[in-house]
């Protein structure tokens, strides 16, 4: 009891104080989580990087939802609904489910913002829907108007214009049915249903009112028992009281009443960063024995560090050569690595150097545009460097489970890591335990020695436990070639060895790897789980990688043999802002059939990562960053190895997208 009151007591002070740094927020949701009326869904998203979580109540159902503005066009929200008879008793079922809004279209002058959506595209079916919403603002009022296929439009006001092209789409789902959602669900229904309403922001400062009307018919309700589906109208209001709270409140038609609370703010204003803003000395930036001369050019290899820009670091090493260099030098071409990992060489024109830094007559734009990439291969690898140490406090949580409502877990993992030179790199961490209650999965799961994830609860029971040791070699033998590989204590859960190629085109926005491991399975019954299990398990991916135009978004699919030899791909998206913050969503589709206590069939599980840089703070490691997870935990389907070495990470930071997306650093 007292480590669970320690938890919530963590994370609400976290809330106290974190809130006057995030970014204000001024819409509100609907009582699932995402931007809308009541209870309906209209067609405004949250600016990049905004993140939400929240609760909300309306009879049968609790819900807790917490969600990302991942990219411009698309919001992610995970959700837990929870069958309640009262507010303050436990739930008899929970239905967890990922919902997507995507931007169709912006709003212009004449045309409104155009999105789709669709609830439980990941999870129970009995949210499941899709729809399409328009959204159009005038003075102090946004109108909103849709159309829904599924729960969401099971009133049924039109024939499903889709029954026209095949006879699947005339099958009504069953929202009963313990099968999770999937594709064959999509746009089906004999009939589909509209909603809509308006919105209408009063005098009074973060206060709105909202009316609207849907088409949810509480099938699934009606059917399993002798509920009394309320009238599809609903007048209520929000509140602000500060930009990064909002309450709000409902009649769901005459006798129902639905109540929302909400925190928000955008994750990419944290004022926060991976690395301490210092005054520095330029005039020693590379060891001399990393320094060649070749008649007027002079060539420094620049080892990066983990935690500072990349451009920042590459800025102040040009920088550092053209003031210690002799006059007759007129080019300064600076390698960067990164733990052994080779980029394309940057030669830089001396004169914009020192017209931008003695002169300030240059800019970071002019340096760009004289500035050559070229490849190069004879350099030097033998150059070591400092320890690097690292504060990761962990929060992981799931609203994915549909035995039990929200699993929880905290610690904190303290980690040193020191490149060694000619592409050598080894690291270790230790994590300590703070709460869980993840006990709960023994009530439910059949965890055994076989047991690839579920047995998660058993790393708990240590309140100290290595989390890491690996030795690592990296290289790039070719241009653009880079590889990695990896012996030693992976992560909390498997030891093994492996290792990765990337092809990783300079100037392209596509990269192809593949990877492959051979796994033991730790022991968490011995001293800090350093015991072994002698079966082994192998799992390696093909990996894709695509960099969206104009955006510091990747987009990624791995295909192949996930842990417990179930076959599958993982896809999603990550970004990294220039602070350090970094931002991953995922979803995993595996072709297991295993069935959960409800004789429920699951093969899609999703998820989100965030890492939240604190290096600037005093008396803190530079590269310290808090760690937020929400997915699915203890699954042993689409188990993937936890990697200590990632070679699309090692190499982002030399990647061209990242030097020209952050080359204002330059200068700095």
């Amino acid at each position: 009891m007292i480590r669970y009151i320690y938890f919530h007591t963590l994370v609400f002070i976290c809330i106290l104080l974190y809130a006057d740094n995030l970014a204000h927020a001024n819409k509100s949701t609907s009582q699932l989580g995402i931007v809308g009326l009541n209870t309906v869904p209209s067609a405004w998203m949250d600016d990049v990087g905004t993140f939400r979580a929240g609760v909300s109540t309306s009879d049968p159902y609790n819900h807790a939802f917490i969600g990302l503005q991942i990219a411009k066009p698309l919001y992610i929200n995970l959700r837990q609904s929870m069958e309640v008879s009262s507010i303050t008793e436990n739930p008899t079922r929970v239905y967890p489910g990922m919902d997507i809004k995507l931007r169709i279209a912006d709003e212009t002058r004449y045309r409104p913002e155009i999105a789709f959506g669709m609830d439980s595209i990941l999870g129970h079916k009995r949210f499941s829907s899709e729809y399409f919403t328009l959204s159009k603002r005038y003075y102090n009022f946004d109108f909103t108007g849709g159309l829904a296929w599924g729960r969401l439009g099971s009133a049924g006001h039109l024939t499903n214009p889709f029954a026209r092209l095949s006879s699947h789409f005339e099958n009504d789902r069953d929202y009963n049915n313990e099968n999770a959602a999937s594709a064959s669900d999509w746009f089906t229904g004999n009939d589909i249903g509209f909603f809509g309403g308006v919105e209408y922001s009063t005098p009074v400062d973060g206060l709105s009112l909202k009316a609207d009307f849907n088409a949810d018919a509480y099938a699934g309700e009606t059917l399993s028992s002798d509920f009394k589906s309320p009238s599809p109208w609903s007048v209520g209001f929000n509140y602000s009281p500060k930009e990064w709270v909002s309450l709000g409140a409902s009649m769901i038609g005459a006798d129902k009443i639905m109540a929302r609370l909400s925190f928000q703010g955008n994750l990419f204003d944290w004022n926060g960063s991976s690395y301490k803003t210092t005054i520095r000395d330029e005039s020693k930036r590379i060891e001399d024995k990393d320094i060649k001369i070749n008649g007027t050019n002079i060539t420094g290899v620049l080892h990066l560090n983990n935690y500072e820009p990349s451009t920042l670091q590459i800025g102040r090493a040009a920088k550092s050569l053209a003031i210690n260099s002799a006059p007759d030098i007129k080019t300064i071409k600076i390698i960067p690595m990164n733990n052994g990992a080779q980029s394309t060489a940057m030669t830089f024109s001396r004169r914009d150097l020192e017209q931008a830094t003695l002169r300030y007559q240059g800019s970071p734009e002019e340096i760009w545009q004289d500035l050559e990439f070229t490849p190069q291969k004879e350099i030097n690898f033998s150059n070591s460097a400092p320890r690097e140490y690292k504060i990761l406090p962990e929060l992981s949580f799931s609203l994915g489970e549909e035995e039990t409502t929200h699993l929880y877990r905290a610690a904190i993992v303290g980690e040193e890591e020191k490149k060694w030179g000619y592409g050598f790199l080894t690291g270790n961490s230790f994590r300590l335990n703070i709460a869980d209650n993840l006990h709960r999965i023994a009530d439910f799961r059949n965890i055994n020695t076989n047991s690839i994830r579920s047995d998660i609860d058993l790393y708990t029971l240590n309140r100290i436990n290595m989390d890491k040791s690996f030795l690592s070699f990296l290289n790039s033998p070719l241009p653009n070639f880079h590889l990695a590989a990896t012996v030693g204590y992976l992560e909390e859960m498997f030891a093994g060895y492996g290792g990765e190629v990337l092809y990783r085109p300079h100037q392209s926005p596509f990269a192809v790897g593949v990877e492959g491991w051979n796994l033991y399975k730790r022991d968490p019954l011995t001293a800090l789980s350093t015991g072994l299990y002698p079966d082994t398990y192998k799992t390696g991916f093909l990996n894709l990688y695509y960099e969206v135009p104009d955006t510091n978004i990747t987009a990624f699919a791995k295909v192949g043999r996930f842990i417990g030899g179930d076959d599958g791909v993982n896809f999603g998206a990550q970004t990294k802002t220039s602070n350090g913050m970094k931002i991953k969503g995922s979803f995993s589709i595996t072709n297991a059939e295993n069935k959960d206590v409800f004789d429920s069939r699951h093969n899609m599980y999703g998820g989100l990562e965030l890492s939240i840089p604190f290096g600037h703070l005093k008396y803190i490691p530079q590269g310290s960053a808090a760690r937020i997870t929400t997915s699915q935990m203890g699954r042993d389907d689409a188990a993937m190895v936890n990697k200590p070495i990632d070679l699309y990470d090692v190499t982002e930071p030399i990647s061209y997208r990242h030097l020209g997306q952050n080359w204002q650093e330059v200068l700095n």
